[in-house]
């Protein structure tokens, strides 16, 4: 796991903007740096080694150095394409995986990434046909962003802030795009390959890259189709899904540094654990947070999984400082993020990393196995009857149901349920995912006109599939899934130079999964009947049965205690940034509960703090 920078620029860029760059990548690499230079193209790396630690140094290159490669991830494939190149003809000088790449580019260009199992993201360049190769996971696990340059170049790096020293060392200084504010409002998010600031993107997700020094190819080589659909039985499918799960969190356990797993109290994480600890045995460390507020804590549920399992259980206490915690994570993050898991995400990564440098996570489960309630409501919204649809629909719950302290209950999902029945799919989507704003609310409150609305944005993002379930579940792998859960766990993890892994996002799982019928994604009304049938005579029953938790904190608590000095001094102020973009009567109702009260209050108010806390930044 590393971080990667680089670019093409003429007549070449200065050594103090590549050392500024990669000073700012160094918690994702503190273990070695290296950098190439054959002007007008440049590379740098910071390392963090876990593979081939001695001789795994970056960049690597082919037999002639012709070829070169920077890489931030891993590929779990990697003995086995090795092996296939060697056949082929290649000379290896390491065993790391990152040599590979440089391999397997000279047998299939930028189409290698077809044959990756992993998560990467790399840049390769090749001094034969004088072109420089970008190239990112199906999925999206590791980042990359890049801009062109006012001189016609390509600039690039793993994080925005590494980004900024070589914009400026080509003269230029990206200003922040009103457009990815306005779809952070409803999204929570900055969605990609949008960022905060004008002319930077994020590579897209199963995407390659292609610059010549004048000329930028931009081609995706993978979707995650739906369709057809697989004509298997439950039980075959019960069977395949352990298969490939076995599989991948096989896959995943090398490592010539300390590795364990995140244990939460759910299905996922703990799926996770059986099947390393079928590997590893009772050496097996798992990590598990010991939240301070009872209601978001699961320690007690994760030590009985682990001793279920004969495995070693580590508790680590949760203490956070709301206030301190904010401000790092706004620093760290590059751009407004207000997924409040974040915070213990972060906490959680730094005291892990005392003990081990690579972990394991469920994180992907409820994207590809339907874990989220979400899911639930698209399939009773597409089993009722229209008419009966249309009369839920006029129900208006009140606001005290629909508010945040009733939001886990059945009466919380009862009223996001209903209100959302009445609206457009895109609103739909909004309402049950986030909950945040949409494009009535933003309408009163904006300054400026916008250039689209975000319902346009999910419209055109959201892949269409026959069934509602597969739509949302698709949209949700668009949207929320690389902008969100994966920025999150990278961003917090990569912050204490820990490598996080997610089994359950490999893409041979999420191919199948995909294209099962949905009545066996959502069966009888149960989320995840797949993994919990599949793991029935594995798992502890309070595991199997117990109900959706989210990696939470007493947000809204924390709004109105510790948190509601900063609110006020930072939202109600003449002065405040946000009043740039948003009316100061707009956000004076909301902090005051006069409008959006059936919204999801505490993270709109959360959302406007961390804008506007990053604001005062810049």
């Amino acid at each position: 796991m590393c971080g990667i920078t680089g670019g093409w620029v003429e007549p070449e860029m200065d050594r103090e903007s590549l050392s500024e760059a990669l000073r700012a990548l160094i918690h994702r690499g503190p273990d070695d740096q290296g950098h190439f230079s054959s002007p007008p193209v440049f590379l740098g790396i910071r390392r963090l080694s876990i593979i081939d630690i001695d001789g795994g140094k970056q960049p690597l290159t082919n037999e002639d150095g012709t070829i070169v490669v920077v890489f931030n991830g891993e590929i779990y494939n990697h003995v086995e394409l090795r092996k296939d190149l060697i056949r082929r003809g290649h000379t290896f000088r390491t065993r790391c995986d990152t040599e590979v790449l440089v391999h397997l580019y000279e047998e299939a260009g930028p189409d290698l990434c077809r044959r990756l199992v992993g998560m990467f993201a790399f840049a390769i360049w090749d001094s034969r046909q004088r072109i420089l190769v970008l190239g990112r996971d199906r999925f999206g696990k590791k980042p990359l962003y890049y801009s062109r340059t006012p001189g016609g170049g390509l600039i690039f790096a793993s994080e925005l802030k590494a980004l900024q020293p070589l914009a400026r060392g080509c003269g230029y200084d990206p200003a922040i795009d009103p457009q990815a504010i306005y779809d952070f409002l409803s999204i929570g998010v900055v969605p990609q390959p949008s960022t905060i600031w004008k002319g930077v993107s994020a590579l897209p997700a199963a995407s390659w890259l292609r610059f010549d020094g004048t000329n930028l190819e931009l081609k995706s080589y993978w979707s995650l189709d739906y369709q057809p659909k697989l004509r298997i039985g439950y039980g075959d499918a019960l069977r395949h899904v352990r298969e490939l799960v076995a599989e991948a969190v096989q896959a995943r356990l090398e490592s010539d540094v300390p590795l364990g797993v995140f244990l939460s109290g759910g299905i996922d994480s703990s799926i996770v654990t059986w099947e390393a600890a079928q590997h590893i045995g009772t050496k097996l460390q798992t990590f598990t947070i010991q939240a301070g507020d009872d209601a978001f804590d699961e320690s007690p549920i994760a030590r009985r999984t682990a001793a279920h399992f004969g495995v070693q259980s580590t508790v680590l206490r949760l203490e956070v400082t709301p206030r301190a915690e904010l401000e790092r994570l706004v620093r760290q993050y590059d751009q407004p993020f207000a997924d409040p898991s974040a915070i213990p995400s972060m906490a959680i990564a730094r005291l892990a990393r005392q003990h081990v440098t690579v972990v394991l996570n469920g994180d992907g489960g409820d994207e590809v196995f339907a874990g989220y309630r979400r899911y639930l409501a698209v399939r009773a919204a597409e089993l009722l009857p229209s008419r009966i649809a249309r009369m839920l629909a006029c129900i208006q719950p009140s606001s005290r149901l629909a508010g945040r302290h009733e939001r886990r209950t059945p009466a919380g999902f009862w009223a996001r349920f209903t209100r959302g029945l009445e609206l457009t799919p895109p609103e739909r989507y909004i309402t049950w995912t986030t909950d945040l704003l949409l494009e009535k609310d933003k309408a009163r409150a904006w300054r400026a006109p916008p250039q689209r609305s975000t319902e346009d944005l999910i419209e055109s993002m959201a892949q269409k599939n026959p069934g509602p379930l597969d739509t949302q579940l698709s949209t949700d792998i668009q949207i929320i899934l690389p902008s969100a859960l994966l920025v999150k766990m990278d961003m917090a993890t990569m912050a204490a130079s820990l490598e996080a892994r997610s089994p359950l996002l490999d893409h041979r799982i999420a191919e199948f999964t995909a294209r099962l019928p949905s009545h066996f994604k959502v069966r009888y009304g149960r989320l995840k009947p797949l993994l919990r049938d599949a793991y029935r005579n594995c798992l502890p029953e309070e595991v199997l049965r117990g109900p959706k938790r989210g990696f939470e904190i007493p947000l809204q608590k924390w709004l109105e205690g510790e948190l509601r000095e900063v609110v006020l001094d930072s939202l109600l102020s003449p002065s405040a940034k946000i009043l740039a973009y948003l009316d100061q009567s707009f956000i004076k109702k909301v902090l005051e509960k006069r409008c959006l009260t059936d919204h999801n209050w505490a993270l709109v108010v959360y959302s406007l703090l961390v804008m506007e806390l990053w604001l005062q930044q810049q």
